[in-house]
């Protein structure tokens, strides 16, 4: 029975259960856009605790919001109520969509899927927040890749409207079809990317910070003149140095890496100084320094 067989005749409008796989920033993000939007969401991770980092993480964030006035103090008691925890992989077989959100590595990635496509029945949608590794080569280990695509999220996910649906080579268009049902549920816009490495966004923001890291590096500008200039200059809500210091160092090195390998151009080569930074351990907003302070006594 080929793909398109055992995809055919499924319900796009009856997802209600979304799992994510990977309870880090994005897939704690992930896991709150959904669980807000009210799908039931079933959040897994492997290492100790890191799902209750992630729920403790999501319900700060909601009580900021009500704070704010933005959410609705039921909106946000109603989404804790519909995230649950999932301590075996296994759990994840009653999701309709499962969305993996580990390290942007392609060896982790597959032996995630592999898991996955050993637990969830072929009608499930298997989805990748990959930014800039093949959907084809991670979906290549599944025995339906038909049902695989990738569904790339912006941190952070909450407040980011975009997501970028990725086709993979055996992608089926009832998978593709779906997922642009589930993106408008969850209040994104969504936009198709023909297979590339690093989709639309993460290919141009790469150049633009490493470009900017290599301005601070030749002493052109100082990192907030450089994020100023492109904040007022640009509009950017975040300057490009802001923006590495809020995705993670190391992810970004470990990124543009990734990018280099699959475009075979050094011109999405991380910085030396990149490289520097990160070795010296100052990875951006979760350790508190990076091109920018974020410590007690910094106004950044």
């Amino acid at each position: 029975m080929d793909d398109d067989t055992l995809m055919a005749g499924r319900d796009t409008t009856g997802i209600e259960r979304v799992g994510v796989c990977g309870a880090g920033l994005m897939g704690a993000g992930i896991a709150q856009v959904f669980a807000s939007a009210g799908f039931d969401v079933v959040l897994f991770d492997v290492a100790p605790g890191a799902v209750a980092a992630a729920q403790e993480g999501i319900r700060i964030d909601l009580e900021q919001g009500v704070a704010r006035g933005k959410v609705a103090p039921e909106v946000a008691a109603a989404a804790l109520d519909r995230l649950h925890v999932a301590e075996q992989l296994s759990s994840l077989a009653s999701c309709g969509l499962v969305i993996e959100a580990v390290a942007e590595r392609l060896d982790v990635k597959q032996a995630v899927f592999r898991d996955l496509d050993a637990v969830c029945p072929a009608p499930t949608i298997l989805a990748t927040n990959t930014s800039t590794l093949s959907v084809t080569e991670i979906a290549s280990v599944l025995a339906v890749p038909g049902r695989a695509a990738g569904l790339h999220f912006f941190n952070p996910a909450p407040r980011m409207r975009l997501v970028e649906i990725i086709p993979g080579y055996d992608t089926t268009e009832d998978t593709v079809a779906a997922l642009y049902a589930i993106a408008a549920r969850v209040g994104k816009t969504p936009v198709r990317v023909n297979e590339s490495p690093g989709g639309i966004v993460s290919r141009l923001q790469l150049l633009v910070r490493n470009e900017a890291i290599r301005l601070l590096a030749e002493g052109v500008a100082t990192a907030e003149d450089i994020d100023t200039a492109m904040k007022l200059g640009s509009g950017w809500p975040l300057g490009p140095l802001e923006l590495s210091d809020l995705v993670g160092l190391d992810i970004h090195v470990n990124n543009s890496d990734s990018l280099a390998a699959e475009m075979g151009s050094d011109r999405y080569r991380p910085h030396p100084l990149a490289r520097k930074v990160v070795r010296a351990g100052h990875l951006g907003r979760k350790t508190g320094r990076g091109f920018h302070r974020y410590d007690e006594d910094s106004d950044t």
